[in-house]
C-alpha cells in the first residue's frame, strides 16, 4: 500500500505546484485555459498520433483483452448518459456526455502505468496493457468531441458543419495520420517522432498543473456551486465501482488469463483521467464537476487501489 502511495506522489506534487503557481501569481489569470488549449490542440494529438502510428501488429493479438476492456469503457459510458440526464432533463446532452466520459475515462498512463509496473516488476506486459488501453480510449475522445461539436452546429447544413469541424480538428487529424502510418507500415521520421514525443510527454504534467491552478483559484475565491453533489455521486459510482465490476465480468467471460485480467481490472479502476478534464475545460462543459472529480477520485484511489490489488492477488 505504501508503494502505491509513493507512486501516486508525483500526481500530488504537480497539483501542488499548480496551486502554488496560482497562489503566488506565477501564471496569468485564466492561465489554465491556455494550458488546456495547448493540451487539446498540440499535446494530445501528438500523443495519439504516436500511439497509433507505432502500434505493432503483435500488439493486437490480445483480442479478448481488447474486447473486454472496450466493453468496460463503452458500457459504462453508455449506461451513465441517461443517469446524468435524469438529474437535469431540461438541459441538452452535451454535459451528460462530458460527465459520462469523465466517469468512464480511467487514467491508464499517469497513474495506471506506474502502478502496474510496481505490481508486476520486470513484466513487459504491464507497459503493453497500459499502451493498449490508452489507444482504446481514443474512440471515446472522438465520440465526445463529435457530440460537443454537433451540439454547437448551426445553419441549414448541420452535418456539413460538424464534418468540417471534425476533419479540421487536431485530434481527428492526428488519429487519421497515425492510422495511415500504421496501415502502410511506414516508420515515423525521426525528427517528427522526436517532436511528437516531446509534445506528448508534456500532456500529463501540464494537465495536472492546470488542474492545480483551477483548484487553488476556487479555494481562494470560495466560489459557490463548484460542483453538483448528485453528479459527483453518479460519477464516483460509475468510475470507481461500476466500471471495475464490468471489467471483471467482461474479461472473465471472454476467458482472459492472468495477469492480463487483473491488469485490466486495475486499469479500469484508475481515477478520472486528467485528459478528460482538459477537454472539459477547453470546451467549457462541466468543468467545475471535472476538476473536482479528478482530484477527489485520485485521492480516493490511494485507498481503493491497494485494496483492489490485494483482492486480485
Amino acid at each position: 500500500m505504501w508503494n502505491i502511495f509513493l507512486l501516486l506522489s508525483p500526481v500530488f506534487i504537480l497539483l501542488f505546484l499548480g496551486m502554488l503557481a496560482e497562489r503566488f501569481q506565477l501564471v496569468p489569470p485564466f492561465g489554465q485555459t491556455t494550458l488546456n488549449q495547448f493540451l487539446v490542440n498540440l499535446g494530445l494529438p501528438s500523443l495519439i498520433f504516436l500511439s497509433i502510428a507505432q502500434c505493432r501488429a503483435e500488439d493486437l493479438h490480445h483480442g479478448a483483452f481488447l474486447a473486454g476492456f472496450s466493453l468496460c469503457l463503452f458500457v459504462t459510458f453508455g449506461l451513465l448518459i441517461p443517469a446524468f440526464h435524469h438529474l437535469h432533463p431540461q438541459e441538452g446532452y452535451k454535459e451528460d456526455v462530458m460527465l459520462s466520459m469523465l466517469a468512464s475515462f480511467p487514467n491508464v498512463v499517469l497513474v495506471g502505468l506506474p502502478v502496474l509496473m510496481a505490481l508486476y516488476p520486470g513484466n513487459a506486459s504491464a507497459v503493453l496493457a497500459s499502451t493498449l488501453t490508452n489507444i482504446l480510449e481514443i474512440p471515446m475522445v472522438l465520440i465526445t468531441l463529435f457530440i460537443l461539436v454537433n451540439n454547437g452546429a448551426k445553419g441549414r447544413h448541420p452535418i456539413r458543419t460538424v464534418a468540417l469541424a471534425l476533419i479540421t480538428n487536431p485530434v481527428v487529424l492526428a488519429s487519421i495520420g497515425g492510422a495511415l502510418f500504421y496501415l502502410t507500415g511506414t516508420a515515423v521520421p525521426t525528427m517528427l517522432e522526436s517532436a511528437c514525443r516531446a509534445l506528448g510527454a508534456s500532456v500529463m504534467p501540464c494537465a495536472l498543473v492546470s488542474l492545480g491552478i483551477v483548484i487553488s483559484a476556487r479555494l481562494r475565491h470560495h466560489s459557490e456551486g463548484v460542483f453538483h453533489p448528485g453528479r459527483q455521486g453518479i460519477l464516483f459510482f460509475g468510475k470507481l465501482l461500476l466500471q471495475p465490476v464490468i471489467a471483471m465480468a467482461a474479461l472473465t467471460a471472454l476467458g482472459v488469463e492472468e495477469p492480463w485480467r487483473s491488469m485490466g481490472v486495475l486499469l479500469s479502476a484508475m481515477p478520472v483521467g486528467t485528459l478528460a478534464y482538459a477537454m472539459s475545460d477547453s470546451y467549457k462543459v462541466a468543468e467545475n464537476d471535472a476538476s473536482f472529480a479528478v482530484i477527489s477520485s485520485t485521492l480516493l484511489s490511494l485507498i481503493l487501489l491497494p485494496l483492489l490489488a490485494l483482492f486480485l492477488h
